[in-house]
This record gives C-alpha cells, sequence and structure tokens, in this order.
C-alpha cells in the first residue's frame, strides 16, 4: 500500500474484533433475538435506507423504485450462491449462467441491472461501498466481457438478513459505478438464536454435484449490543453438456497414423462446461456495541476463499498449432491435453464506525472500510516447448490484486420549518477513496525462453502476466455531498442530492439527483427523478495486460492457436492500433412511475426509464488479421497477432420499463397465498460511433474495434424481456414455493461468419421448493426438497458450436445450459 499500512488496518480490525468477542463473556443481560425472521416483517415493516435518507417504512413509499429481498426468498430460489439467487427473483437483474471454460474458472459473473453491465451497479454491505474483484471476464457474454464487478458468491446467504435493490440511477446519492442502480445488502443483527442447515444437490445428467453448510449465530453483547456470525463451506463438481468433437485424432507417439474412434480416444468427449469449485468458505461479522445513549460503535466484514478448476479447449497430439508440433510435447502428452486454469480467490473486508446523536439533535456516521480481493492463477496441464522435458506442467501464472479504503463522515439531521409540511432531513458528508491495483508476475517458465528454443520444434510460449506486465497504479478520491428531502405540501414528497467529486487521475465532477413523489389519494402516487452520472474506468480497466495463448478462428473458419495480448489502453502498442487513453463514463437518467394500492395487501408498481451513457467503456473484440501485423511490422510487438484493449468508441441509450405486482391471500383453512409478479423489458441501442486514430495518424474504423459481436453484445445478446411470477403457499407444516422465469428471444451476431448470426427462442423455466416443519419430532428442524429447472428447459443450440463442433449451448445463454437441478435441505433453528 502506498499510503496506507495494510498491516496496522488488520490490527485493528482483529483488535475491534477481539474486543467484541470478549463482550460477550461480560453480558449478563437475558438475551432475545432483535430482528425477527418473519418475512411480513421485512418486506412491510422494515426501514428503507437505500434511495432515501429519511426514515420509509416500506418500499412502496420510496420516492424510487426497491426492491425488498427476503432471506426466504432466497433459500426458496435452491441456489447458495447470492448473485444467482438474486436473478432468479428480480426481474431487473441479469446474470448469464453458463460462462465456461478457463475464464468461467477465472471470475464469478456480477449481477447487472436494467441491461447494463455489472460496473455499473453500484454494491453496498450495511449501506458502505463493496470492493470490486481484481479480475474481469474475458468472455463474450451480454453484461459481462470487460467488466470488473463485485463478486456476491464471496458473500454467506446466511448472512443476509435482506437485500434491498434500487432501480434508478443514484451517483448523487452514493457515488460512481450507480449508473444502473444499487444493491444493498443488509446483514443479520442478532442478539440471540441462529441456524444450521445442509443442502446438497447436482443435475440430473450426474454431473455439477454440489454439498454447501450453513450457518448463523447471534450474541448478545454489552449494552444491549450484538454479535452475529455466519458461515458458509461447500464445494461443486463441474457441469458439463457439450457434444463429440468433430476433428479426427491420431497418436503420433505410440499408435502412428492411427485414426481414433470413440471407443480407443479418451478425449473424444472432452469437458468445457461449469468449473469445478473447491475449499469454498465464506465468513462474515456483523457487531454494535452501545456506548451510551447516543453512541454506538459498530463493525462488520467478510472473509472468503475459493479454488476452482476450469478446463480450456482440448488439443490433440495432431494439432498443428506452434506448442503440438514440439517433439517434447508428445512424450509429456501423447494423448494431447486439456490445458487448466487453476485459480484462487482470497478476499477479505472489514469495517469500523461509530454513530453518535439523534435525528432531531443531528446525527454522525465516522467510518473506514478496507477491502481487499487478489486472484491467483496457475497453469494446469502446461507446458513451454522451448523448456523441453524440463517443462514443468504446473505454474503460476501470476496475480491481480485489487484493494480500497474508503473512510469518510455523514451528518443527518431533521429541521422543522414552519413553511414545509414535514421536516427537511438535511443529509451532508465528506469522504475519501484510495485504490490500488496490482499485477504480480507469474514464474518465469510461463513467460520466457528455455534452452532448447530453436523457433519451430521449440518456440516459446507466453501465458499469464510476464515481467513487462508488472504494475501497481492506485488512485485517490475525494467527495462531498449533499441531499435534502422533505414534504413540500402535504402529498408532495421532493428531494434534491447534489454530490462532488475529484479523481486524481480524472479530475472533479459535480452530478446531481432531482426526485419527486406525489399522492394522487391514499391509494395512487406518482413518482419520477432525473439525474446524471459518472463512471472513470476501473483500475483493473486502466492496469490490466497479459500474455495468453488464444484459439481464435480465422476468416478461413481455421481454428489456430495464436499469441494474444491485452494491451493497456494508451500505451505505446494499444495506440498503434487505435487505443488512446480512456475516459470516464457519463450518464443522464430519467424515471417515472407510479405506486397503485388498490386494496389492502395488494400493490402494483410500474416504471418507465432511460439512461443514456457518453464514451462506454467497453472491451474490444479480439482483433488480429492484415490491421494488427500491418500496425506492429517492425516494431517490438510484431510477435503478437491478435489483441484486445479498452476503449470509448461507442455512446449508447438504454430504454426500458418495470412492473411488479404483489397480492397476499388469506384462504382460511386452506393456509395463505402470496403472489408476486415482475415484469422488465429493456431496449439497448448504440446511438453513436467514433472512428480511432493511431499514434501514426491513421483512421481505423470503430467496426473494425468493437464488431458485430461486441455491438451484439449491447444490442441484443441479453432477452429483452425478462418475466418472473412466483408463488409461495403456506399451511401449518407445509410450504411449497414456485418460481416460473420467462426469458424472451434474443440474439447474437459471429464476427466472422454472417452466416452464422442466430435469434434464440423464448424460454421458460419454472422451480419448486417444498419446505415441511418437523416441529412435532424436534423443534426448530425443517425439510426442503426441490428442482431448479423442474421441466429440464434448455435454450436453443447454438449453430456454431464452435469450438470443434463441442459447444451446444451458447455462453449467453440465461438459464438452463445444463438442465434440471435437483436438491434437498435440512436446517435447524436454535
Amino acid at each position: 500500500m502506498s499510503k496506507f499500512n495494510q498491516s496496522s488496518i488488520l490490527k485493528s480490525s482483529i483488535f475491534v474484533f477481539s474486543a467484541m468477542a470478549s463482550a460477550i463473556a461480560l453480558a449478563n443481560q437475558p438475551s432475545v433475538p432483535k430482528a425477527a425472521d418473519d418475512e411480513d416483517s421485512i418486506t412491510l415493516e422494515s426501514v428503507i435506507v437505500t434511495g432515501s435518507r429519511r426514515a420509509v417504512k416500506n418500499a412502496l413509499d420510496a420516492p424510487a423504485p426497491v426492491d425488498i429481498i427476503s432471506p426466504q426468498a432466497l433459500l426458496a430460489t435452491g441456489e447458495v450462491d447470492l448473485s444467482k439467487a438474486l436473478a432468479k427473483i428480480s426481474p431487473a437483474v441479469s446474470l448469464p449462467t453458463s460462462p465456461a471454460g478457463g475464464f468461467g474458472a477465472a471470475v464469478a459473473p456480477g449481477i447487472a441491472l436494467r441491461g447494463l453491465t455489472s460496473d455499473q451497479t453500484l454494491v453496498l454491505i450495511n449501506g458502505k461501498r463493496r470492493h470490486t474483484s481484481a479480475y474481469f471476464t474475458r468472455q463474450s457474454y451480454a453484461g459481462g466481457r470487460g467488466a470488473a464487478g463485485v463478486d456476491l458468491s464471496l458473500i454467506p446467504i446466511s448472512a443476509v438478513e435482506r437485500v434491498e435493490i434500487l432501480r434508478d440511477g443514484a451517483a448523487a446519492q452514493f457515488g460512481s459505478d450507480a449508473i444502473a442502480g444499487v444493491v444493498n445488502i443488509i446483514l443479520r443483527s442478532n442478539d440471540a438464536g441462529g441456524n444450521v442447515n445442509y443442502q446438497g444437490g447436482g443435475f440430473t445428467q450426474g454431473d455439477g454435484v454440489q454439498h454447501k453448510i450453513s450457518a448463523w449465530t447471534g450474541f448478545a453483547l454489552s449494552n444491549d449490543g450484538s454479535l452475529t456470525l455466519a458461515l458458509d463451506v461447500g464445494k461443486r463438481e463441474s457441469a458439463n453438456n457439450t457434444l463429440a468433437d468433430t476433428r479426427v485424432f491420431y497418436n503420433n507417439s505410440s499408435h502412428p497414423n492411427h485414426q481414433y474412434d470413440e471407443n480407443n480416444t479418451p478425449y473424444r468427449h472432452w469437458k468445457f462446461g461449469s468449473p469445478e469449485l473447491k475449499n469454498q468458505i465464506n465468513l462474515s461479522f456483523n457487531a454494535d456495541l452501545p456506548i451510551k445513549e447516543t453512541l454506538a460503535l459498530y463493525s462488520f466484514g467478510t472473509y472468503g476463499h475459493r479454488e476452482s478448476k476450469g478446463e480450456n479447449f482440448y488439443e490433440p497430439p495432431s494439432s498443428t498449432a506452434a506448442v503440438n508440433k514440439s517433439p517434447y510435447f508428445k512424450e509429456i502428452y501423447p494423448d494431447g491435453r486439456i490445458p487448466e486454469s487453476l485459480v484462487k480467490v482470497d478476499d477479505f473486508s472489514v469495517t469500523l464506525g461509530a454513530k453518535n446523536g439523534t435525528q432531531k439533535t443531528g446525527k454522525f456516521d465516522v467510518f473506514t472500510t478496507y477491502g481487499n480481493n487478489k486472484v491467483n492463477t496457475e497453469q494446469g496441464n502446461g507446458f513451454n516447448p522451448s523448456y523441453g522435458l524440463g517443462s514443468p506442467t504446473q505454474y503460476h501464472l501470476g496475480n491481480n490484486i485489487f484493494s480500497q479504503l474508503n473512510t469518510g463522515v455523514d451528518y443527518s439531521r431533521d429541521l422543522n420549518l414552519s413553511w414545509l409540511y414535514s421536516p427537511l432531513t438535511v443529509s451532508t458528508g465528506a469522504l475519501y477513496r484510495w485504490e490500488q491495483y496490482k499485477q504480480q508476475a507469474g514464474d518465469r517458465v510461463a513467460y520466457t525462453r528455455g534452452p532448447y528454443y530453436d523457433n519451430l520444434n521449440a518456440p516459446e510460449i507466453y501465458a499469464g502476466i510476464t515481467d513487462q506486465d508488472v504494475r501497481s497504479i492506485d488512485r485517490n478520491v475525494y467527495g462531498a455531498y449533499v441531499d435534502l428531502e422533505t414534504d413540500l405540501i402535504k402529498d408532495l414528497n421532493a428531494g434534491v442530492a447534489l454530490r462532488t467529486e475529484r479523481y486524481s487521475d480524472f479530475g472533479s465532477t459535480t452530478n446531481g439527483k432531482l426526485t419527486l413523489k406525489y399522492n394522487l389519494d391514499p391509494k395512487i402516487s406518482i413518482r419520477g427523478s432525473a439525474s446524471t452520472g459518472y463512471r472513470a474506468p476501473s483500475l483493473a480497466q486502466l492496469g490490466y495486460s497479459t500474455y495468453s495463448v488464444q484459439t481464435v478462428q480465422g476468416t478461413d473458419g481455421v481454428w489456430r492457436d495464436v499469441q494474444q495480448r491485452t494491451l493497456v489502453a494508451g500505451s505505446e502498442a494499444a495506440q498503434l492500433v487505435g487505443g488512446n487513453k480512456l475516459k470516464p463514463e457519463k450518464s443522464t437518467n430519467y424515471s417515472l412511475g407510479f405506486v397503485w394500492e388498490p386494496v389492502a395487501k395488494t400493490a402494483l408498481t410500474v416504471d418507465v426509464y432511460q439512461i443514456n451513457i457518453k464514451d462506454r467503456i467497453l472491451l474490444s473484440d479480439n482483433i488480429s488479421g492484415s490491421l494488427i501485423n500491418n500496425a506492429f511490422a517492425g516494431t517490438a510487438y510484431a510477435n503478437i497477432n491478435n489483441v484486445a484493449f479498452f476503449n470509448n468508441l461507442l455512446d449508447t441509450r438504454t430504454r426500458g420499463v418495470e412492473i411488479t405486482a404483489k397480492h397476499d391471500l388469506d384462504l382460511d383453512r386452506y393456509g395463505n397465498l402470496r403472489l408476486n409478479l415482475g415484469f422488465a423489458s429493456n431496449d439497448n441501442e448504440i446511438t453513436k460511433t467514433r472512428n480511432a486514430l493511431t499514434s501514426k495518424g491513421e483512421v481505423i474504423p470503430s467496426s473494425a474495434i468493437a464488431g458485430r459481436n461486441t455491438q451484439s453484445l449491447i444490442e441484443s445478446a441479453a432477452p429483452k424481456i425478462k418475466l418472473t411470477i412466483g408463488t409461495t403457499w403456506d399451511k401449518n407444516a407445509w410450504t411449497l414455493n414456485t418460481n416460473l422465469r420467462r426469458y424472451d428471444k434474443w440474439s447474437i451476431q459471429n464476427n466472422t461468419n454472417p452466416g452464422l448470426d442466430q435469434t434464440f427462442d423464448p424460454q421458460w423455466v419454472v422451480d419448486l421448493d417444498i419446505g415441511y416443519s418437523a416441529d412435532q419430532f424436534v423443534k426448530g428442524l425443517k425439510l426442503n426438497l426441490g428442482a431448479v429447472n423442474l421441466f429440464n428447459s434448455h435454450p436453443d443450440r447454438t449453430l456454431s458450436q464452435d469450438p470443434y463442433g463441442v459447444v451446444k449451448y451458447s455462453f449467453n445463454a440465461p438459464e438452463g445450459s445444463f438442465g434440471t437441478y435437483l436438491y434437498g435441505r435440512i436446517s435447524y433453528d436454535f
């Protein structure tokens, strides 16, 4: 760390955690749970903190659309991953479930709102900014390619009290990244009780077997304080649903000139699916310790560890790729190889804070949050032919590390002004954020020339982070905000927010937001907002560079291994091909909607919106051919024949409508029934393109950098309409939950062969969860059986089946690539 001592922060965190644990022993008052688990108390009675600085009784009273998701709803999805559970419930959330291979192992997909990317959604924990992943995905799927989002799979679902999703631009309220909205995860705050559960399951095709143990418990601290601990531990086998390799295989070592058939090759049916996960552990704590009536200390934090193995494309010994032509390769891998991406993620975050005062006299909140995410990548089944038989088969490819420190002070107070109908809530604050991104090189064997180099039979192979890629970059962000909210007259609520921030690398920006909500009568309200937003490029987007061997399809349709390099935007090499320095995204966001509560326990909301983004930050296509060869000829980069880099060549506009409906029915002796409907429709359009200018003054058309596939990832690769229908029925000891999702048609465009453009038909997916409370046998015991994708719905098969005719389903498929998932869960409340 350049300005802060990381060990000091860790020592302080350990001291605070230890002090709070010690206070448990001092607590001498009988404990009563502070937070009930009853779903009604969460959805109808809780104070909503996202989108309004005032105390708001429920989501329908909020000035902007907010979804509140309970832990019961998360569990009923059958998912043990928080991001996947949210995608099943909220129609505004998009998350591809089919990322595969090595890139699928490298980073978990982040959730995205309103059809945008995951790094345009701000994630908060207990209202405090969460750090992002140190890595981004290179895989081509909507809402994901090039985005370094927050890895929600590292937060235990057992720790969650509720999730609040603000579906509105909120950069002026919460800072940059909140272009599409905000996801605020509220952690449990209990001083007694707890739960432990085990869930196991797998796909009916026989793979993807998963085991997960989750638990949480609460302790009472002095002065009516509390400490809640939560834990998730689990593993998951790989899942696969692919076709047979269409190539003809030869073994040039033990079976010269012998053609393999399905019976004598071990690799005719090689895997390219969901990666294996193991040694996954997520921990969290959430504590508050009142000191006196108006002063309290608080702290919360998380730790996550995950190891994953993703299998890449099979390379037969007959391959003409440079690495396979080496005679040493055939001695080590006589039947060919499947390169493996072995990824370890270590992540932690801790927040320390103090609150003082009351809303009437003025309330202060002083806090510091530190978070760190480290992605360690190794090569399995590796080989550098220039080292001959001395080449190791497993070696380190490097580390990506992201660190973030947020510290600030918030102040809020209600002012009684005679000319306003209600008190004016004044909120203001100052903040400081420090971010750092590091790349650390891998083992030298991964990227250096060995003693057997001869350029033909033993070429050098570059992989991972080389010594030329090592770097450490950081930024400082200073900011201040003011937020005013009041009822101007009896039925008219108004809010104004203004935030200014100064970036050490991108200068200053000021953004504002106006919200209005008018109650036409006690049953109908109209709400609307207008705001501006700003998102500086993430440090990963600014500093990431690496070598790799990519298997790409040439214009002749042949797949080849090529030296691929991700270039730093604005670097000498990037500028030769039009990769100039990045600029921040700037956005405007407009929303208009209404809330209707015709009768008790019934509500309908409709919201329409438009989001304009200028200078959108995108990762380019993998660019090869004459453009690269001519640009790099005679330079130190002549050995590179495939590149990608971040750019700002496109402006976009997103328009959409979102509808939610809820109705609770008392069926008397037949139990209770809750109905939930969600509908989201959005349309993304590229409104402007800009050509790139190289350092030599040459003009490169935007279509050569952001080609047909990149454009389709923005405009058409995600379903334009998503419908969710959920029902919950309970009677005595039984519960029955169903979730139905409909994804509208979507389409992708192929860069090399327009004949492989494809539009995919709509898809219906149904989930079922049946629960039984066994209190009559063991108090607190509950059993659940469920099915995700009950009717085994699959998306349309992809026409391209790339590579080598193996892949059945597109990486963009929203759901269903692996079919039906069955699970069972046993839980115990205490």
